[in-house]
């Protein structure tokens, strides 16, 4: 029996569901520390919860926009800042933190770290070293070892005895009851209580054999368990995740653990997949599913979520694609598929496996219009400040050259028939769905297309293991497989440990399933790095590398996050144009390669290319002939309305000053400019409507690769500077030649950091003595680092003071809002 003073609760701040999954994570695995626990969303706040009356919490928490807290936490954080509360407010409550960010972001960890700093000044105690995990090198790094230590943290503080060895590191062979070798050599996983056949239940099965080559190694005689029990095992649960969700970690029964030389025999064939429901008065359906990669036509296509700046040539060095994929692949380094010494001769710790907690129903005999139903089901959408509307497209304009590096793209949006409302400076989420050929590529390759647009339900399967399990919130309750895999999952995230756990299951092939095994495991970390979360895979281009590998859809509903919306930066004023709306990006091109099955565009820029491409028009009057063509087919569909559904997003900071005798000081390079030409526009406004006031400098630091290539709104800038309302256009071009040198004999800026230092005294003066606000919006890992370090260096020789007075009084500046950012990765 577990002892009475067991209770652990767990808070989460969570906005796109990665703090949610954690701590889910660690409510699945507290029982079998002897914890009993309850779990939280922080919005609960007095509701389900009051932090004065506890005695033992831990909080995992994220932080989002400019070091805020999650939406779901900002209420909670409100009530814990009241000034009025006692030092000794907390003193009866023991905490714990695990704080979610990306250093790619100056207010790294911002929220946990406010939270930590917090708690203790109201006389809370913390039990366990607070642990800040960073999603630009993978949030497992941190994550992992600080939940394995948790236990023995929290047993301690609870005053629990210390876990018997058995139950903190429990093992599994490979012959446990669940990993089973039949007579046949298949590796039956499925879990007899969740997937046993029962009365009205349909098995979508491969009814095909898988052909193997031999394998000599399959002879090897297994090694016993009783040789398993008298090695040293240390056991860790991964809890790996990444910046979109965690995915709904399912269920986690024991860590298993494969060890050296234990060979895993090749099947002969496929046993069951996945076991679905349908209606009584439904057909029975059945299922060819993943097919062999010798006997199926599978076509990818995949997208590397890293910054614009990807290259698009093919990256070098890649040994994991091979062009001639009909032929052998020959690999002679570690690469997606192939490993090498000491990894492939070592024993591996794996991450738990995931229990199903998820059923399909199917509805055969119901139709359903899927463009009826709700977006993703009427879950709400993160960040939104207003519902839902559908904006018309207007126009779409390319800003750039045939031959620049990347296209820019302009879309002016109708917004008169919708009560979207925004200012300068706001952003807009655009609830895009994925694209069309890549998921019908999915469905193929899953063996779906029978059932692709078959009604389903979905529901909770009855005595799961998994605690807390739901129907995610944005499946429809009615939906078909092809609308969900369209609209709702994220199905270029990156797949996490748990999901490779997951898919080990079910893959037939040895070969490729323990390769599996080692990038999911605690030993391939390194791999896992290199070849799954660098080059940013998607689950297609890892099931085109495993062609074995066949999951069950129902175990995607539970692991692939939801699809989120796509950000995007106004560039336009409504005090010019009250009914339209503006924005720009790139398009986003990905390569093929580093385990990426086809080249591809972004999920969002590439829709809206696509959606947009009949009706583009370029300012260079240069486009491509096929988009001529396009063009000209098209041309009776100008007069139909093209609609998109956006949604405005929260903006607290990134607005002018009220003021207009401020300063401002703006530094956008590429698209980042996207703000400050609305900015400009309003002020533009503001002069005419205010004839008598006094308008600070405007400063605008701009920066491109070519001059006549991307100069994105090179005319409307140079409108503005010529009207007055700019007073420096200050720009650099870091791709074209220098004509000459400055006249202080420097070399020519290539980046806007350079010219800002260039500026520096004047940039000095305006920060420190004259009120200026700095806007900076563009690249957050590169751009908006340097930024920050030339401003540093100008302060510092400005006021004549040490490096690190000269970091306290920037810090100073963003704590003050004279120092803000719009960035991103």
């Amino acid at each position: 029996m577990p002892a009475q003073n067991n209770r652990l609760i767990l808070l989460y701040g969570s906005q796109t569901g990665q703090a949610k999954a954690i701590a889910e994570e660690i409510h699945d695995n507290a029982e079998k520390h002897g914890l009993r626990t309850d779990l939280f969303g922080l919005e609960l706040t007095e509701k389900k919860f009051d932090v004065t009356k506890e005695s033992c919490v831990l909080f995992v928490c994220s932080t989002t926009g400019d070091g805020d807290p999650p939406d779901n936490a900002s209420k909670f954080f409100r009530r814990l800042k009241k000034k009025t509360l006692p030092s000794d407010h907390l003193a009866h409550l023991n905490y714990a933190v695990l704080g979610l960010g990306d250093s790619n972001y100056t207010n790294f960890c911002n929220c946990p770290k406010t939270l930590d700093k917090r708690l203790q000044e109201l006389g809370a105690k913390p039990f366990y070293p607070t642990g800040y995990a960073d999603d630009a090198v993978g949030l497992e790094i941190v994550v992992d070892p600080w939940i394995e230590g948790l236990w023995t943290a929290v047993r301690k503080q609870l005053g629990l005895p210390p876990e018997s060895c058995a139950v903190a590191r429990e093992t599994v062979s490979m012959e446990t009851a669940n990993n089973k070798q039949t007579p046949g050599g298949v590796t039956n996983s499925a879990d007899p209580d969740s997937s046993g056949e029962t009365e009205g239940k349909i098995d979508l099965k491969d009814e095909r054999t898988n052909q193997h080559n031999g394998n000599p190694e399959s002879d090897k005689v297994r090694e016993s368990h009783s040789d398993l029990e008298d090695k040293e095992i240390v056991a860790v649960t991964s809890s790996e995740d990444s910046t979109s969700d965690r995915a709904s970690m399912a269920d986690i029964d024991a860590t298993d653990v494969v060890e050296k030389d234990a060979q895993i025999l090749p099947p002969e064939n496929q046993g069951g997949v996945s076991t679905t429901k349908q209606s009584a008065a439904g057909p029975n359906i059945a299922s060819d599913s993943c097919a062999d990669a010798t006997d199926s036509k599978i076509t990818d296509k995949s997208e590397n979520k890293t910054a614009e700046d990807t290259s698009p040539e093919k990256l070098e060095g890649d040994t994991s694609d091979s062009k001639n994929r009909d032929g052998p692949i020959v690999e002679t380094g570690p690469s997606l598929r192939v490993s090498v010494p000491p990894l492939c001769d070592s024993g591996l710790t794996l991450p738990a496996k995931p229990a199903p907690y998820l059923e399909v129903v199917f509805h055969p005999e119901e139709s359903l219009c899927v463009e009826e139903l709700p977006l993703q089901g009427g879950c709400p959408f993160p960040s939104a400040a207003t519902d839902v509307v559908m904006a018309t497209v207007t126009t779409a304009t390319r800003l750039t050259r045939h031959d620049a590096v990347k296209t820019a793209l302009d879309i002016g949006l109708d917004v008169s028939d919708t009560c979207l409302k925004y200012e300068p400076g706001d952003s807009f989420g655009v609830v895009c769905p994925n694209d069309e050929t890549e998921v019908q590529d999915l469905i193929d390759r899953l063996g779906l297309t029978d059932h692709a647009d078959v009604t389903f339900s979905v529901k909770v399967i009855e005595g799961t293991k998994k605690r807390a399990a739901a129907v995610p919130a944005h499946l429809p309750a009615r939906c078909t497989i092809r609308h969900a895999l369209l609209t709702c999952m994220e199905i270029r995230a990156v797949p996490k440990k748990a999901f490779l756990r997951m898919l080990v299951e079910h893959t037939s092939d040895a070969v490729q399933k323990r390769r599996l095994q080692e990038l999911c495991s605690k030993q391939g970390t390194a791999d896992y790095a290199s070849f799954i979360r660098e080059p940013n895979l998607r689950l297609l281009d890892v099931l085109t590398a495993f062609p074995s590998c066949c999951p069950p859809f129902e175990q995607l509903l539970e692991m692939l996050p939801r699809l989120q919306p796509r950000p995007y930066s106004v560039s336009s004023s409504p005090l010019v144009s009250p009914d339209r709306l503006h924005f720009v990006f790139n398009i986003l091109d990905i390569p093929s390669g580093s385990g990426r099955a086809a080249a591809c565009t972004g999920v969002c820029t590439g829709w809206l290319d696509r959606l947009t491409r009949h009706r583009q028009t370029g300012v260079y009057g240069d486009l491509a002939e096929e988009d001529r063509v396009a063009e000209k087919m098209d041309q009776m569909s100008l007069n139909d309305p093209l609609k998109i559904p956006i949604y405005l997003r929260t903006n607290t900071h990134f607005r002018l000053p009220s003021d207009l005798s401020v300063p401002l000081i703006m530094v956008g390079p590429g698209t980042g400019v996207a703000p400050f030409v609305g900015f400009l526009q309003h002020r533009e406004k503001q002069r005419e409507l205010s004839h008598n006031a006094v308008c600070g400098p405007t400063w605008l630091f701009y920066g491109c690769r070519h001059r006549d290539r991307d100069y994105l709104y090179r005319e409307e800038l140079q409108r503005l500077a010529a009207a007055g309302v700019l007073d420096h256009l200050v720009v650099c071009f870091s791709r074209d030649e220098p004509v000459a040198m400055e006249t202080d004999g420097a070399p020519p800026a290539r980046y806007v950091q350079d010219n800002l230092r260039r500026h520096g005294d004047d940039v000095g003066r305006m920060l420190l003595d004259e009120g200026a606000v700095l806007f900076v919006c563009g690249d957050a890992k590169n751009m908006a680092k340097d930024v920050n370090e030339v401003i540093i260096q100008i302060v510092q020789k400005y006021k004549d003071c040490t490096i690190q007075e000269a970091r306290n009084t920037v810090f100073q500046l963003r704590q003050d809002k004279h120092y803000i950012e719009d960035i991103w990765t």
